[in-house]
């Protein structure tokens, strides 16, 4: 009687998972191939090219500013 059971729900548990999952609709138009990897759109540089030069501009004065040094006081 035990085997019986166990046999049982064996086969029920083997039926369950030998079941395919149904497809949908949605499912069936799907591509099988993944789309292909295109370049992402271009960013814009403007603000980077700004700061950039912006930052050039305070290094430079700093570099070449002759009242610039380390023993006067600030203004």
């Amino acid at each position: 009687m035990r085997r019986r059971l166990i046999a049982a729900g064996l086969a029920g548990l083997l039926t369950i998972n030998a079941v395919p999952t149904p497809l949908f609709a949605a499912d069936l138009g799907m591509p099988l191939k993944a789309p292909p990897i295109v370049a992402p759109p271009p960013e814009d540089v403007m603000p980077i090219i700004i700061g950039f030069a912006v930052l050039a501009a305070i290094g430079t004065c700093i570099a070449l500013c002759p009242q610039q040094s380390c023993n006067s006081p600030p203004c």
